[in-house]
């Protein structure tokens, strides 16, 4: 049993250009009643304006936007099977609300021949030749900065009763730079911060560390003067990976190392960021928690009743304790002023180092998305001895919102300071609470509370 981390509020990728006409191809193949017996043509115009506000970078940007597709339907006389084709165009202009920094992307596109092929039930597959300009960056002078471009076949298929995507193949005739970046990573010296300047990566052997990491030093951050106050983050399950040059940047997908990467990181914010990679070495049964509801809790329950050790999906209390030990004598870093966050994963690995260790190292933590109910199990209010402060998403179908609520909750009957027990709970999230807990989209600064806690 695995889990990946798709966020609720949809893919970051450049490619979602390419699928934008989908909905229209979807609703002319649910609205045609064309006879299998004829050759029957339809064409339809659809425009749409829009705006909408985007955090995805971990700033504000203000998005406004408009699109024109033109859908060709076709019915062939003789094999009865519908064809589709697409003229698109259309720009948005991505606005940072905080400085009025711009950029716009663009997109002139044509969609040949989709063809619908019924698998039953619910399913359709369409193939299509995609040919043009998937996408245009300008900067806010109107000089293209990245351009795709090519032609591409893509094979995807669609559960019409609601429209999902269940399947999306391509393969490429032509070199298509953006189809796979990241739109914040491609955009960062427009808008962004030069955080990335900042970031170094550490992959398993450069180093006496066991493990493989990143991280990031600020410009405030000397190797002989004032120590730096640092914050130790661990990875969710999807962030796994073998430590290597080529798996390393696997933890620049999610997260605070993702945010650092693509220029959404501060850089007078004065934390040192050390991000740990975790090696999920083999043999963990995962079976007994197939088909369960909320089925990363099950595997993070599992963990904890085996021990915490490796075998392990996620980073284990001793992985964690290691690693703060060796930033401690490696880095210029306060070790009065050492604080920890996780995401799902992680965020079970900072309860688990808690119950394990509490203020021996740590001066506050916050865990996102993760499963605390072990903790409390193992340590009770003793999980208090550091200021926690836990984020979850109400509908998070991945770890039970419960693992950071009772916790908390049974913390906060403890005698504890309310500012050292402090529970956050996003209505409108799923299991990427850890977003608006990281970017502050919600109002909510956890480094200013981090910093307001040292560890005597």
């Amino acid at each position: 049993m695995a889990w990946n981390h798709s966020s609720r509020r949809g893919a970051r990728r450049l490619r979602v250009l390419a699928l934008g006409c989908l909905p229209a191809l979807v609703a002319m193949l649910l609205t045609s009643a064309a006879p299998a017996a004829a050759t029957v043509t339809d064409r339809d115009r659809f425009t749409n304006s829009f705006t909408f506000e985007s955090w995805d970078c971990g700033y504000q940007m203000d998005v406004v936007g408009t699109s024109t597709d033109l859908v060709h339907t076709r019915v062939d006389a003789k094999t009865g099977n519908t064809f589709f084709s697409d003229v698109s165009s259309g720009q948005q202009t991505w606005t940072r609300s905080s400085d009025g920094r711009f950029f716009t992307v663009t997109w002139n596109q044509v969609f040949k021949d989709v063809q619908a092929k019924p698998l039953g039930g619910n399913l359709w597959e369409f193939t299509n030749q995609f040919v043009g300009q998937p996408v245009v960056i300008s900067d806010s002078s109107g000089t293209v900065v990245s351009r795709d471009r090519g032609n591409l076949t893509q094979t995807f298929i669609v559960d019409v009763e609601n429209g999902e995507v269940v399947d999306f193949r391509f393969k490429s005739a032509a070199p298509h730079p953006l189809f796979f970046e990241e739109l914040c990573h491609a955009v960062r010296t427009l808008t962004g911060s030069n955080s990335y300047q900042y970031l170094t990566a550490h992959p398993i052997g450069s180093t006496t560390f066991a493990m493989g990491f990143y991280d990031y030093l600020p410009p405030s951050y000397t190797t002989s003067g004032p120590a730096s106050p640092v914050l130790i983050a661990l990875n969710g399950y999807g962030e796994n990976g073998d430590g290597t040059p080529s798996g390393l940047p696997l933890l620049l997908q999610q997260g605070i190392p993702r945010f650092i990467d693509i220029g959404g990181w501060p850089t007078d914010r004065p934390l040192a960021v050390l991000a740990l990679q975790h090696v999920e070495e083999p043999g963990f049964d995962y079976s007994p928690c197939d088909n369960v509801d909320w089925g990363g809790s099950c595997v993070l329950q599992l963990q904890d009743a085996r021990g915490d050790q490796q075998p392990a999906p996620c980073t284990t209390a001793d992985e964690a304790h290691a690693f703060i030990s060796y930033v401690l004598s490696h880095y210029n870093v306060d070790p009065h002023r050492v604080y920890l966050t996780g995401l799902s994963c992680g965020g079970f690995g900072a309860w688990e180092y808690l119950a394990e260790y509490g203020n021996q190292q740590v001066a506050a933590a916050v865990p996102a998305s993760g499963e605390g109910r072990p903790a409390w199990s193992n340590a009770g209010c003793a999980l208090g001895s550091v200021p926690i402060w836990a984020f979850a998403g109400a509908l998070d179908d991945v770890v039970h919102p419960d693992g950071s609520i009772v916790p908390m909750t049974n913390l906060q009957g403890c005698g504890l300071p309310p500012d050292q027990t402090k529970l956050t709970v996003y209505d409108d999230f799923g299991h990427d609470a850890w977003n608006p807990a990281y970017d502050g989209q919600e109002g909510d600064d956890i480094y200013a509370w981090m910093l307001g806690f040292t560890n005597p």
